[in-house]
């Protein structure tokens, strides 16, 4: 091996680890790995400050400001008043009010603040009942599990930008074989549907709990959407709007796709929807460091041979010639027991150049394990530490992991063979 492969693979298990230890931020993270790659001259100057100026880091950066101010309207009070209308139904409806309101939030805010307000309705219900406080909170974060990032709205719009970072250098020649906005809707659907209707007619094995009242006080501050003027709340739904439209036509409009994102931002500033300090906030926000940092790892991988040796070395313990529904098969259940234990973002940092590399060193699409790998780690309910909707349920709902096993396997599994048939219509590995 020569330096620089062993340098760059020493960068990547530092990555690796960090992202699934957490002792430091995913943006200093990213920062450290370029610093060290451009210290021991594995790439120069250019290289190491490409990642900002690339046009994935700009879309995610103004993507993620857009989406938050969906956040910012009255849609949300809106969804929460009918949620309150509906406190004194029972029984079945009750149930499918509370899935729809879940699977409705799920595309519009994130996971934490979903489970802040869903967990004032779940409050209201008689603990008594077999739709118990703890129980209903539980599935309520499976649920969002389950249909995470399932359409290009919201934060759902800037995931594909996003994990498209984590493996753009590795594909450079390859444009086509980066994720289109609606890539994973197509593939995720099947496996929504599925687990929806699992957790439809298994509720009943979640357990139930005493929920930590103690716990809940501190969403208060969560659940306080801003408030905007009827004018401000049409030009945050036009901007979303036109930048979600140009994102259909993507490849009649070309480069101007990645312009509209920064228009909408400097009209939602101009406007007063967002200050210029919120907007710095999300602009420099961690997220936009540590795709930056992850954009130039994986320009080195491919540039110092990293990527291939990583790709031979997998392709060999998946023996000549693997089946599609192998590789997929392998990828998906390796990324849902990592994802299990470690956060589900780093677990998709890590697995995705790894995936990547394999399917290249294999002349396999890319795409189809990318999409897998992502669906494998939204279910990250078995675990607290899997994702923030996990977290909560678990602490407030004061639930035990071994005890919920009858309802999270289930689930696992239901999730990953949904996943894999769907990956393998939609995506085949060999196309």
């Amino acid at each position: 091996m020569n330096t620089q492969l062993i340098i760059t693979l020493a960068v990547l298990v530092f990555m690796a680890v960090s992202f699934m230890v957490r002792k430091i931020s995913f943006g200093l993270t990213g920062m450290i790995c370029m610093l060290a790659l451009a210290v021991t001259g594995v790439i120069d100057l250019n290289t190491a400050f490409s990642g900002f100026s690339n046009k994935t880091t700009i879309l995610v950066a103004t993507m993620m400001l857009v989406a938050g101010c969906i956040g910012k309207t009255s849609l949300v009070s809106v969804i929460r008043k009918r949620m309150s209308s509906i406190q004194e139904k029972s029984g079945i409806f009750l149930l499918l009010a509370i899935l729809g309101f879940t699977i409705l939030l799920t595309q519009l805010i994130g996971m934490t603040a979903l489970m802040s307000v869903m967990l004032m309705l779940v409050v209201t219900l008689d603990d008594d009942s077999d739709l118990a406080q703890s129980r209903i909170y539980f599935l309520i974060a499976a649920v969002n599990a389950a249909w995470f990032g399932r359409f290009p709205i919201g934060m759902g719009a800037t995931l594909p930008m996003i994990h498209n970072s984590y493996y753009e250098g590795l594909v450079a020649e390859h444009p086509e074989f980066l994720l289109g906005v609606f890539d994973y809707m197509k593939v995720g659907l099947i496996p929504s549907i599925v687990l929806t209707i699992y957790c439809l007619f298994a509720w009943k094995l979640i357990p139930k709990t005493k929920m930590d009242v103690n716990a809940m006080q501190h969403t208060n501050k969560d659940t306080k959407a801003s408030q905007l003027t009827k004018r401000q709340e049409q030009i945050v739904w036009g901007v979303f709007g036109v930048i979600m439209l140009a994102f259909v036509f993507s490849t009649q409009l070309g480069n101007l796709v990645y312009l509209l994102p920064i228009a909408g931002c400097i009209i939602l500033v101009l406007t007063g929807v967002v200050s210029s300090q919120e907007a710095s906030c999300t602009l420099a926000g961690d997220m936009v460091f540590c795709v930056a940092g992850v954009l130039v790892v994986s320009s080195a991988l491919n540039s110092s041979g990293a990527g291939q040796l990583i790709g031979d070395f997998v392709l060999k313990l998946l023996g000549s010639n693997p089946s599609s529904i192998l590789v997929i098969t392998v990828f998906c259940v390796v990324t849902v027991i990592m994802t299990t234990f470690l956060s589900n973002n780093g677990t998709i940092a890590i697995m995705t150049p790894i995936a990547v590399s394999t399917a290249l060193a294999g002349g396999m699409n890319p795409k189809a394990v990318v999409l897998v790998v992502f669906g494998a780690s939204c279910l990250a309910i078995a675990f607290p530490t899997g994702c923030a909707a996990a977290m909560m349920a678990f602490s407030i709902g004061n639930h035990n992991p071994m005890k919920l096993l009858r309802f999270t396997l289930p689930f696992l599994i239901l999730g990953s063979v949904s996943l894999i048939i769907s990956a393998s219509i939609f995506f085949p590995v060999y196309s």
